[in-house]
């Protein structure tokens, strides 16, 4: 269970009325909201709900909350649902407690709320300064916007990130351009954004084929000293776009010695493994986790906690290794 959206009174009665039922009991031994809140952590999971939304589970409870303890006159017209109000005010620091519940917030120039989208669908959106989303949950899934545009919005996107790059929740957060998250929230479906982004990129082939040689710089490692820094030389050289991958050949000229951040030829050849713990698979993750970054906006997925290599990527990469082949 990725979200919230299929709780509700008409689908989720009699689970709601049991968890009612045991939080009151639980709220004699736990008579703070902190032990309480700490309580529900350890039910949660029980219930098919993932970490993190414990705050929406305690927020539930206290607007519903009966104090003869019977919850069987429950119905959709007096049931209160934290997500249809205007949420509380938080500080911007705060503000993933409530992103990663799904819970409507106010923060300084910063909120999130729940709304329907230009075709009735459902979706929770985290907004900046009343101009654009920031993030948006729909069908199952996170989405941030590629872009901070100021120092102030990429702090709010910090702030209010709702999956951390160490979180076990089995969740992608997918990059959006502005453009792109406006159509989102409109009602534009993920599968055609994605095909108009995977038609962007093709159409950037002939600019960036026409590039001149790029480089990366590797640094070394310190659990083997005898690692040489390098710089990889390398260019691309097609684009070609698969079903819903875009395959982007890369080809490596050469790996030099880095001596003070300037590339020095070396007679070593690290295809015959003349240079120590330079491999094809360094070189190529290397590079890939350079390119990743440069081509931020068509990734999809955001990347940084995953394998720079992995599958979950829009981008896929095809290296030729070209040393004594120019």
């Amino acid at each position: 269970m990725a979200g919230l959206e299929t709780i509700s009174m008409e689908t989720s009665r009699p689970i709601l009325i049991k968890l009612f039922k045991q939080l009151d009991e639980q709220k004699k031994v736990n008579k703070t909201r902190a032990a309480l809140m700490e309580k529900i952590k350890s039910i949660v999971p029980y219930l098919g709900i993932p970490e993190g939304f414990e705050r929406f589970i305690l927020e539930l409870y206290v607007l519903n909350y009966r104090d003869d303890g019977d919850y069987s006159q429950l119905t959709k017209d007096n049931y209160v649902d934290p997500r249809k109000g205007t949420g509380k005010t938080t500080s911007n620091t705060q503000a993933d407690l409530y992103t990663r519940a799904q819970l409507p917030f106010k923060g300084s120039n910063l909120r999130g709320f729940w709304e329907r989208d230009g075709v009735g669908g459902t979706q929770y959106v985290v907004e900046s300064y009343g101009w654009y989303p920031i993030f948006i949950f729909k069908d199952g899934s996170w989405f941030q916007i590629t872009d901070s545009y100021s120092s102030s919005t990429g702090r709010q996107i910090s702030n209010a990130n709702p999956v951390e790059w160490s979180d076990d929740l089995h969740q992608y957060v997918t990059l959006l351009t502005r453009d792109e998250m406006k159509d989102l929230r409109r009602g534009k479906k993920v599968e055609d954004i994605k095909k108009d982004k995977l038609k962007r990129l093709k159409r950037k082939e002939e600019e960036l084929v026409k590039k001149r040689m790029s480089s990366v710089s590797t640094w070394g490692d310190w659990e083997n000293p005898g690692k040489p820094r390098t710089k990889i030389k390398y260019k691309i050289s097609k684009i070609d776009v698969d079903g819903d991958k875009a395959i982007i050949t890369v080809d490596i000229y050469d790996v030099l010695k880095n001596v003070n951040n300037v590339g020095v030829s070396t007679p070593e050849n690290y295809l015959k493994g003349e240079l120590p713990g330079i491999t094809k698979e360094f070189i190529e993750k290397s590079v890939t986790n350079n390119l990743l970054r440069n081509f931020r906006e068509y990734v999809g997925p955001r990347f940084g906690y995953y394998d720079g290599l992995s599958d979950i990527h829009n981008i896929k990469f095809k290296f030729n290794h070209l040393k004594g082949n120019q």
